[in-house]
């Protein structure tokens, strides 16, 4: 296998991670850029670990506060601008169903959601409509666009759609090459490097933001002047990796603008960059065994994949990014041949998980949700109704009760539909009248919400 943001709320700026630099006089000239990296070279790590790489502050751990975790997929505070003067990238016939749903539906929806989806993986319109192309057309297996689809296979591309929104995973057919390709976001470390990168990740978060502000003020023409602005930067901070990758000294350094250019999709200046790592005096070596992970997927080598996933997880077993990769490459090869290992990997998610021992923007949530979608792709419907149920047992408080209920009631969806595919219709009805109960259907946003649910429902009869 080869490889090849607007977000919706404040809630996924998790996907908002990757950004800028504020221009590339940062380092003027390689002599000066080599004496920084030499004074920092004492900062090297002991221990590339996921809880050194994203550590988490005492006062952060989740039973100090509230954690909201997963993307809202249909949800408020799209981004506007998107939808005046820009042109829309060709889609497949029928995914701008898909993408208007992603947006919540509404003016400009189509082009919100594209971009949406773009923006997960640091693109824009015309990356989601790749992806959203090559999800329909690829994955699913309904020929030649999406409106072939059965309402089965619309309703598989919706719940991938959800799925990669909560992993960071998007696996789909390249349209212009047909070949099957992975983007997968990777969150970028905060206070790791010498002085200059630590300020380009500063730089990073601080612009991230601005971009939700914007995104709460609805102010469209801010989203497009800092969203043109953190691609601009990203350009900016792969050129200077091209520039001074041999001259680099500092680990930390290779580390943090290696996972630029990764997110960047520059997957052989990644590769350059990780193999500079020096492993020999490192003690931990788990988020390092992860990103080894990455290189051997990027080079089509999955055995030897594989092999990085296990050191991963057998050295942070804590950390869920490991699982996550592991599920989906084994789901896409061939699930029905890797199932048990996949419900060995989700179990053993379930058991070591703990997000207390480091920042991560992603849950169970993500990888029950992840498992049960590859079940009701492959018509196992109870295990897909097992999965989506523990998915919403694993959401926080506050989405289930209070606010961003959305992504409740999309997993509730998943159920419902498992449930009706099993051919269990008053089950089905039931959870589906407790979805309608739980949104304000006197609100516009609430009816734009149980119209797309109604959508996705397999007992719907229009």
């Amino acid at each position: 296998m080869t490889f090849k943001k607007t977000t919706l709320s404040a809630v996924v700026a998790i996907f908002l991670s990757i950004s800028t630099i504020q221009g590339s006089d940062l380092w003027d000239t390689t002599k000066e850029y080599t004496n920084k990296a030499m004074f920092w070279k004492s900062k090297h790590l002991k221990d590339v670990d996921f809880e050194h790489i994203y550590p988490k502050a005492f006062y952060k751990k989740s039973y100090f506060g509230f954690i909201i975790t997963g993307a809202a997929v249909v949800g408020a505070g799209a981004v506007t601008y998107f939808s005046a003067g820009v042109g829309a990238p060709a889609a497949a016939t029928g995914t701008s169903a898909v993408a208007a749903w992603v947006a919540g539906g509404g003016a400009g929806s189509y082009m919100a959601g594209l971009s949406a989806i773009g923006s997960w993986f640091g693109g824009n319109a015309i990356l989601g409509a790749a992806i959203l192309n090559g999800i329909s057309i690829g994955t699913i297996g309904g020929g030649t666009s999406f409106a072939a689809l059965s309402i089965l296979g619309k309703t598989g591309v919706m719940a991938s759609v959800t799925a990669m929104s909560l992993d960071g995973v998007a696996y789909f057919a390249n349209p212009e090459t047909n070949k099957l390709e992975y983007k997968i976001k990777v969150n970028l470390p905060k206070n790791l490097g010498s002085k200059d990168i630590r300020k380009l990740i500063d730089r990073i978060y601080n612009t991230t933001d601005e971009i939700n502000e914007a995104l709460e003020e609805g102010d469209g023409s801010k989203q497009k002047e800092l969203f043109d602005l953190k691609e601009q930067y990203n350009k900016d901070a792969v050129k200077i990796l091209k520039e001074k990758l041999w001259v680099i000294e500092s680990q930390e350094d290779l580390i943090v603008l290696g996972i630029i250019a990764w997110n960047n999709s520059e997957y052989k200046l990644f590769d350059a960059a990780i193999s500079r790592i020096d492993i020999s005096s490192l003690n931990n070596t788990g988020f390092l065994n992860y990103l080894f992970a990455l290189q051997s997927l990027s080079k089509g080598n999955s055995n030897q994949m594989f092999a990085y996933l296990d050191n991963s997880i057998n050295e942070n077993p804590y950390a869920v990014e490991p699982y996550i990769l592991y599920i989906n490459a084994l789901g896409n090869e061939n699930f029905l041949k890797y199932e048990s290992k996949i419900e060995s990997l989700t179990r053993k998610a379930e058991k070591y998980y703990d997000s207390d021992e480091y920042a991560t923007g992603y849950t169970l949530t993500g990888v029950f949700y992840r498992t049960a979608t590859f079940y009701f792709m492959n018509k196992r419907y109870v295990k897909a109704k097992q999965y989506y149920t523990k998915a919403l047992e694993n959401l926080g408080f506050l989405q289930k009760h209070l606010f961003g209920k959305q992504l409740k009631h999309t997993i509730q969806s998943g159920i419902a539909n498992s449930l009706y595919a099993e051919n269990k219709i008053a089950s089905a009805d039931k959870m589906l009248q407790e979805i309608k109960e739980d949104i304000d259907i006197d609100d516009s946003e609430g009816i734009t919400e149980w119209n797309n649910i109604l959508e996705q429902y397999l007992g719907y009869k229009k």
